[in-house]
């Protein structure tokens, strides 16, 4: 995978990924830690679930970063998890569950359409005439 490089689309699709993924973290550590859900962001009302969503992004940031192909599957699926969910209830709207529902699914539907993570281009380079088919020419 050494051919392949992040661009400025990965790393702002590493960033969304990331600040979610801390997020839901630290929401589910925060509900531990008080021993109930109260006031805790976590999607489908659990700390499993929202610790393994939570991973899952921050497993996608970081392999964003890093020009893994792979990333851009692995986004898809923990994004699709934050909109399965975590969309807010009809009877309860807020502005948080709503703003981060919206953004998993622009960037579900980015990375859908989109790999931000894009093969490195060749060099142009003539091989008939470079100097590692003919030689070097410094002896």
């Amino acid at each position: 995978m050494g051919l392949d490089d992040s661009g400025f689309d990965a790393v702002v699709m590493s960033a969304l990924a990331g600040v979610l993924g801390g997020v839901y973290l630290v929401g589910s550590s925060v509900a531990i830690m008080a021993n109930s859900a109260e006031g805790a962001l976590l999607l489908g009302g659990s700390v499993g679930v929202t610790t393994v969503v939570g991973v899952l992004l921050l497993t996608t940031a970081g392999a964003l970063l890093a020009g893994q192909r792979w990333a851009r599957y692995l986004g898809v699926l923990a994004f699709v998890s934050v909109v399965a969910f975590g969309h807010p209830t009809p009877e309860a709207i807020e502005a948080v569950p709503v703003f981060q529902t919206v953004v998993a699914v622009l960037s579900v539907l980015y990375l859908t359409f989109r790999d931000p993570v894009g093969k490195g281009d060749r060099s142009n380079v003539d091989d008939s005439t470079s100097a590692a088919k003919v030689g070097s020419t410094i002896r």
